[in-house]
């Protein structure tokens, strides 16, 4: 079977703190189980999905029969409702291919909508799709961001860095941040720059300085956008 349904009295699995685990692998099933972090009824019906798992089906689902619809709601929507055990990692950080185009364009277009991103049409992005990298979870596409390296100046750009609104305060820019620093770090870069109107805060606190746009390489510098006055942000790596 693909898939084992729990209809439970519970609204999924919860440690003792009373934290909801919406997502887990067998290993972290496993180690929660061991760590005894984890309420009794939690722990009856998660030893139940975990013994499916290991038996060969692919997802175990426990969800609450209170809720109504509560089946449906896990298997048509995306967020789903109660905790999921999967013998796979449902969540991956990597580099984009042509196939991410389409999600990369769904999550840039609300922000290029009201300005806080220049509009990339879909030719660009498929010309450039080897600079971004991806966030993914189960299929949809929920963050990215690209590297546009300056070679001669030993500089590169970090540039539409998004995470979808239902996934922010997750610590997943961090990670998209620290995936182009390595990147960037592999191409031989010392330095990378950011150009943005709404969210100097949030990378002065990972390291990035103000800079001018005299700092720029002299190829990007040529290429600013003076009505936007974007801020321009440096960080060594």
């Amino acid at each position: 079977a693909d898939k084992l349904i729990l209809i439970t009295d519970i609204d999924g699995v919860r440690d003792r703190a009373g934290r909801l685990h919406e997502e887990l692998t067998i290993a972290q099933a496993e180690n929660l189980l061991a760590s005894d972090d984890i309420d009794a009824d939690s722990a009856f019906n998660l030893r139940f999905a975990l013994r499916a798992c290991r038996g060969g089906v692919q997802r175990a689902h426990v969800i609450p029969y209170a809720l109504d619809g509560s089946v449906l709601i896990e298997l048509f929507t995306h967020d789903g409702v109660g905790t999921m055990v999967s013998t796979e990692n449902l969540e991956a950080l990597r580099e984009a291919t042509i196939d991410d185009v389409g999600g990369i364009l769904k999550l840039l277009e609300p922000l290029e909508a009201d300005g806080t991103l220049v509009k990339r049409p879909r030719e660009l992005i498929e010309r450039e799709i080897d600079r971004f990298t991806v966030l993914e979870h189960d299929g949809v596409i929920y963050g990215c961001a690209a590297l546009y390296p300056f070679p001669e100046s030993k500089m590169g750009e970090m540039a539409a860095l998004t995470v979808h609104p239902s996934y922010q305060n997750y610590g997943d820019g961090a990670r998209l941040l620290k995936r182009i620093e390595a990147r960037a770090k592999a191409a031989g870069l010392e330095k990378l720059f950011v150009l943005t109107t709404r969210t100097a805060h949030w990378f002065l606190k990972r390291g990035f300085v103000l800079a001018d746009v005299d700092d720029l390489p002299v190829e990007r510098k040529k290429l600013y956008n003076w009505q936007r006055r974007s801020q321009v942000l440096m960080k060594t790596i």
